[in-house]
């Protein structure tokens, strides 16, 4: 049985707390219900990895094992906005490219490579951000760009499965790894 898996950071309460009172904000000024995804959905997605049998995935779980940053990242989420840039698809909070962000994309995917993990490889350029909404209609969208510049640290990366329901995906965090706060 195959599992659909990714590689993400999952955001702090704090954070969480943050984007509610946002998107509460935005619905109060647009007059408009906007189909948001449960909080406890949110993340940072670093690597989707597809379908993924169960050998690939017991690959995954030593993988995990031996992934070390040496410390917690801190990013900055610039704005929030509709995206994919001009796509108008979902609301997004966009990040602030960051060189430890990249730095541990860049160590899963040469740690999946030589563990020969045969996973979907993304053509597209990383776009860090987290996706808050996906929009059904998408003519006639109020403006809701508004700058941010938050500063998040994020302490924590997971593996999860997403599962797809007609209700919408469901996330499982099936490993989760902690980042040491020393530099």
């Amino acid at each position: 049985m195959k599992k659909r898996l990714f590689f993400a950071l999952p955001l702090s309460s704090g954070l969480l707390k943050k984007i509610a009172f946002l998107e509460k904000n935005i619905e109060e000024k647009t007059k408009i219900k906007f189909p948001w995804l449960p909080l406890k959905n949110l993340h940072l997605t670093i690597i989707f990895l597809g379908y993924l049998n169960f050998e690939d995935f017991l690959k995954l779980k030593e993988i995990f094992k031996s992934i070390n940053l040496g410390k917690r990242l801190e990013l900055k989420i610039k704005k929030i906005d509709y995206g994919p840039p001009a796509r108008k698809r979902m609301i997004w909070l966009y990040l602030e490219k960051n060189q430890d962000l990249e730095k541990l994309k860049e160590i899963i995917e040469e740690k999946l490579n030589q563990a020969n993990v045969s996973y979907h490889r993304e053509e597209r350029e990383f776009l860090p951000h987290i996706n808050l909404a996906r929009l059904k209609k998408v003519k006639d969208l109020p403006e809701i760009k508004e700058e941010l510049n938050w500063q998040v640290v994020f302490n924590e990366l997971a593996l999860y499965e997403s599962i797809l329901k007609p209700s919408g995906a469901q996330y499982e965090k099936l490993l989760k790894l902690i980042l040491s706060s020393h530099p």
